[in-house]
């Protein structure tokens, strides 16, 4: 499969919609840090990453171990007390 930037196209902010993580402040760090030795950003590893799964999604087994636990759907409950109590 090719990307859209790669096929030539630039990304369109409505058809293609961003996608966003958030990693622990000390992950980006760490991160960026060993990236930056590399001459990568933190968005082209992603990018990259992206690519190099949907070249071979049988590569998603090795990554399964860093699999980040599922999120919570919904809002978190209300454990505040009522406003004036």
């Amino acid at each position: 499969m090719e990307s859209t930037c790669h096929a030539g196209q630039v990304p369109d902010r409505h058809r293609d919609p961003t996608v966003s993580v958030r990693p622990t402040a000390d992950d980006k760090q760490a991160a960026a840090e060993a990236l930056g030795e590399w001459g990568w950003t933190i968005g082209d590893a992603l990018h990259a990453a992206l690519l190099w799964l949907l070249d071979d999604p049988r590569r998603l087994a090795e990554l399964e171990r860093f699999r980040p636990p599922a999120k919570t759907k919904g809002r978190p409950p209300n454990n505040a007390r009522p406003r004036g109590q």
